[in-house]
């Protein structure tokens, strides 16, 4: 019984550890939002090189995001689209577009996220907003779209990249971080509402040596690896649990 909202279930009737992992990634489709660098790219690649079929997205960087096409292309199938998280009807056509091609959406990750690091006095009202818009409500927002389709499926993984600013606060990143710890709170509470064959899970990368952090940190390829173990279940998490990638990125 929840101490705190009391009559509540805590979730842990709902979130069986799992002990059956994925054998295999081949053949499962994977929508990567936020996917022409980055995390995202490491991950279009890595899902590829198992097999999978990947929907590769960009924002605004459409170069990027066709190079990270024929990278998949070369190793399997994939396909290209234009995905705004700040927009409804751009995830909803995505969402449509990867359906009908593909015919399911057996894997979703949600990475697109956007980082201003500046004191909160500093960041003006649309810093917070598009911090807000892209790195929670874009999650939450793509995640009830997909969802329906992974219901009828009756099978699904949703892995939303979190962070290890998520777990604790920085100076210079307040309204990052609360984004962040949104994320895994989504998750958690998420896990709780779907049934056993649907399951998620909060992937919190530490400092990663991306263009949002000036190239320093761990090897985007690492989490990437990670986001793949998560996907075939074998870190032997609960749906709903955080998987911190320092953790298992060496």
């Amino acid at each position: 019984m929840d101490t705190i909202f009391p009559g509540r279930r805590t979730g842990e009737e709902n979130t069986v550890r799992n002990t059956s992992p994925v054998s295999s990634l081949n053949g499962k489709t994977v929508l990567i939002t936020g996917s022409s660098s980055g995390i995202g790219r490491a991950s279009a690649l890595a899902f590829s090189s198992k097999g999978a079929i990947v929907a590769v997205t960009f924002s605004s960087d459409k170069k990027n995001g066709e190079e990270v096409l024929r990278e998949c292309q070369q190793i399997g199938d994939a396909a290209l689209y234009h995905l705004d998280v700040r927009e409804l009807s751009s995830m909803e056509g995505v969402v449509n577009d990867v359906l009908a091609r593909f015919g399911s959406i057996d894997i979703l990750v949600n990475n697109a996220g956007v980082m201003r690091e500046r004191p909160l006095q500093e960041q003006t009202m649309d810093d917070i907003e598009e911090q807000v818009r892209v790195n929670l409500l874009g999650v939450i927002r793509m995640t009830r779209i997909v969802l329906p389709f992974l219901l009828k499926q009756r099978e699904g993984i949703i892995l939303n990249i979190a962070s290890g600013a998520g777990k604790e606060g920085f100076a210079e990143l307040s309204v990052y971080c609360a984004t962040k710890f949104g994320v895994r709170g989504f998750t958690q509470a998420l896990a709780q509402e779907l049934p056993p064959r649907i399951r998620a899970y909060a992937i919190n990368p530490g400092t990663t040596a991306t263009h949002m952090t000036g190239f320093k940190g761990t090897d985007p390829k690492k989490v990437a690896d990670v986001i793949i173990r998560a996907a075939e279940e074998t870190l032997g998490k609960r749906s709903g649990d955080d998987v911190d990638v320092w953790e298992y990125a060496r």
